[in-house]
């Protein structure tokens, strides 16, 4: 027996783990066909709270597992947006799922505290059975992968950390942030299903992807202080690991410039020009690494195309060529790098996620290309240097940076 299960928190506006918000039902629905509603907390079910463990065990569908795994950790769970991004590259669209109740109290009521609470079991019950129709008319033929898995767990590790931020936060942001404050802390969201599949970071307000430096300012630490790692020319790095090209422990910018006759500064932007306007004659000539991309770049088209899909590196899950419009060539390597960064840094946070499990020092922030921690002293220096041997464990090489804050930070790569 399997079964599909919705969360319904008590605050739709509020990230789950906000000491404000809680779970107030669960929507299941099991293989038989039979659907009901599990009360915690809500007006129609005073006094009771119904025992939801004995699921622990059972199969899993639910539309966002990274979110189910904040409320208790079943142990196999299959994410229906993963499925449904899979299959169309696009995450599910649940404005598509209307509701006259939810319309109505969420646009009238929007600041309203604990407003699921309101809104009565019956219409949650409607609305999650309407979503379970148009997600997906069979979803109990699907199994887990370990891609959907370990991508849940290790940005659910991050989000389930937050961030600490100033008193001033409100003011460097807006008012709007206020309410979504918990102890001190903002939660980050990490929305996985993305067009590459590169992470976006944005909840309550903030846009913790693309904050601007005064904004990183909101950011300072829980312990003794922040600190950054950052990756050094790391998409031209991977393209290295996957043409087979050795950039060794030097400034791969640096590496280039020397091959171009040129400045530091202007390789990064001939760099940039030739991976992403397309790599000239001259260049490929005289350049092996340019040379080896641009044959990569011929042998990932050609395969795409014979194949009507190609496969991402490290986890094999396919991209197909139904999904995309306007595809190239060097917009298709892209998206490949772009996929092959993410699933590295998958790898990457699973194993800072084990190595900080007994230490209180916590992954509290991710860039792509940067992990930001927030350092405890008690954990001794060493644990700083632990860190940056994970990041590094690839051949790919790190700066790092510390502070009382996001915004100012000073460089300490000679240090460690």
């Amino acid at each position: 027996m399997s079964y599909i299960v919705i969360p319904i928190f008590s605050d739709p506006f509020l990230h789950p783990l906000h000491k404000d918000n809680g779970l107030s039902m669960l929507y299941i629905k099991g293989s038989d066909g039979d659907s009901q509603m599990i009360c915690q907390f809500h007006p129609d079910c005073v006094g009771v709270l119904e025992d939801y463990k004995w699921l622990e065990d059972k199969l899993i569908f639910t539309p966002d597992a990274k979110v189910l795994e904040h409320i208790y950790s079943f142990k196999n769970v299959v994410d229906m947006n993963w499925y449904w991004w899979s299959e169309t590259n696009q995450p599910f669209d649940m404005s598509t799922v209307r509701n006259n109740a939810y319309d109505f109290f969420y646009n009238k009521y929007y600041n309203a505290k604990r407003l699921n609470e309101i809104i009565p079991i019956l219409k949650h019950k409607e609305w999650c059975d309407n979503l379970v129709k148009k997600m997906t008319p069979d979803m109990f033929d699907l199994e887990e992968t370990q891609y959907s898995k370990e991508v849940t767990e290790a940005f659910g590790y991050i989000e389930s950390n937050g961030v600490r931020v100033s008193n001033d936060v409100c003011d460097i942001f807006d008012e709007r942030v206020r309410k979504h404050v918990s102890n001190g802390r903002l939660y980050t969201k990490y929305n996985l299903w993305t067009s590459t599949g590169r992470p976006a970071n944005s909840f309550g307000n903030v846009n913790f992807a693309a904050m601007k430096p005064e904004q990183r300012k909101a950011i300072i630490p829980e312990y003794d202080m922040l600190v950054e790692y950052d990756y050094d020319a790391y998409h031209l790095r991977l393209i290295g690991d996957l043409i087979g090209y050795k950039f060794e422990n030097t400034s791969v910018h640096q590496h280039l410039a020397d091959k171009y006759g040129c400045s530091y500064e202007e390789s990064k932007q001939r760099s940039f020009k030739q991976l992403y306007g397309g790599i000239d004659k001259k260049t490929r000539e005289n350049i092996t690494f340019f040379e080896l991309t641009y044959d990569k770049i011929n042998t990932f088209w050609k395969y795409f195309n014979d194949n009507k899909f190609i496969k991402t590196d490290i986890y094999m899950r396919k991209l197909f060529v139904k999904n995309y419009t306007n595809m190239n060539k060097n917009k298709l390597f892209n998206y490949l790098i772009q996929a092959y960064e993410t699933e590295s840094n998958i790898k990457t946070i699973l194993e800072l996620q084990k190595y900080l499990s007994k230490k209180t020092t916590k992954l509290v922030l991710y860039g792509y290309d940067s992990f930001l921690f927030d350092f405890s002293k008690e954990d001794g220096v060493d644990t700083l240097k632990e860190i940056k041997d994970i990041l590094e464990r690839n051949g790919h090489m790190v700066k790092s940076k510390a502070g009382s804050n996001y915004g100012e930070m000073n460089d300490i790569s000679d240090r460690l």
